[in-house]
């Protein structure tokens, strides 16, 4: 196999130290050798930087960068100014990657140098740590649509829809983006924001590259969910109007892809809605037993009976991208049946 193209994978941690070496171990292993990998410890205050130094100490592609905490995308950023290779990959540090993963998306990209490609993903294993009753999930191209698994594909640029309803487009640690491109137009992830930071990123990247998009159709990252981290534990102030405006980005650069269909559309308003509702249910339990819940619940109804949310969940509902009950309960526009249901549901589903 040819090595001759260096691989940048940044690595943001912050008090990692229970999980990290796991995706650590993964990295240093992977069976393409030719890489850097370039760990940004975010201020962590326990042992995780004394860990990487260790790793660091025995591997000279590993590169240990120690800097104030101030979040996981300006520990991104301060990876993509020391990164040097042809080609870059994230990785979160309670994540871990398949040993053949960067192989993988070199061969990819070989495969297709006579390709305008843009960039290469690859399917994710979503695995839940804290809870073993719930499944885990392959997130792939489906092969009941013709799809094959372990195959590759170019894919057009409005499958973007697509990929994102599978739960593999919104994401930066299932990709391999050309070092160049970020560079060159200083792309950067949006460090005043906290929901929707890799799809903005994303977006970015496709609006300075004409390419299609390639996809290895392997679950090679594996996400782990390690905790039960609720909504309202995520919740910032301006999360809803950073989730509204990036969906409403996303559908304004789908509508410019060729061969953009009303369902790639429809798909898009669907996720919109699904976060959109996700906003407001971390508002109202963020509030809930406050003296201003009752201020609260006036203007999560008032979200739910805007002209813009109305005219989606009519159109997604039309193109049978919703369940009915979902549906029905959001079409009251009165967040307190929304919310017993969904309450029911995640009871019922253990």
């Amino acid at each position: 196999m040819n090595e001759s193209n260096l691989i940048s994978i940044v690595m943001p941690t912050y008090n990692g130290s229970r999980y990290i070496r796991e995706c650590i171990e993964a990295i240093i292993n992977q069976t393409y050798k030719n890489i850097e990998f370039i760990i940004v410890d975010d201020g962590s205050n326990d042992k995780t930087n004394d860990i990487c130094k260790q790793y660091a100490a025995n591997d000279h592609r590993i590169k240990v960068v120690k800097t104030i905490n101030r979040g996981v995308s300006a520990a991104r950023n301060k990876g993509i100014s020391e990164a040097s290779g042809e080609y870059i990959v994230f990785v979160d540090d309670d994540d871990y990657p398949e040993l053949t993963l960067i192989e993988k998306y070199v061969e990819a990209y070989d495969c297709w140098k006579n390709k305008d490609v843009s960039f290469v993903l690859c399917g994710m294993n979503f695995k839940n740590a804290y809870n073993k009753r719930v499944p885990d999930k392959v997130m792939v191209l489906e092969t009941g649509r013709g799809y094959i698994l372990g195959e590759s594909y170019l894919l057009s640029r409005n499958s973007a829809s697509t990929l994102s309803w599978l739960k593999i487009f919104n994401f930066v640690t299932n990709k391999c983006y050309k070092l160049r491109v970020i560079k060159d137009n200083k792309i950067e992830f949006d460090e005043n924001v906290s929901v929707g930071e890799d799809l903005k990123f994303n977006i970015d990247y496709l609006e300075q590259c004409e390419g299609n998009i390639g996809m290895l159709n392997l679950p090679l990252y594996n996400y782990i969910k390690r905790k039960n981290d609720g909504l309202s534990v995520k919740y910032h102030s301006d999360d809803l109007e950073n989730t509204k405006e990036i969906y409403r980005r996303f559908i304004r650069w789908e509508e410019k892809q060729q061969g953009v269909t009303e369902d790639n559309i429809n798909v898009l308003k669907s996720l919109f809605i699904y976060d959109w509702t996700n906003r407001l249910t971390a508002i109202h339990e963020i509030h809930k037993g406050g003296t201003t819940f009752s201020c609260a619940k006036k203007y999560i109804n008032s979200e739910l009976r805007s002209r813009e949310f109305r005219n989606m969940l009519h159109d997604v509902r039309k193109a049978g991208k919703i369940r009915l009950v979902r549906y029905l309960c959001l079409r009251t526009r009165n967040y307190n049946i929304y919310y017993f249901c969904r309450c029911f549901y995640q009871f019922m589903k253990g």
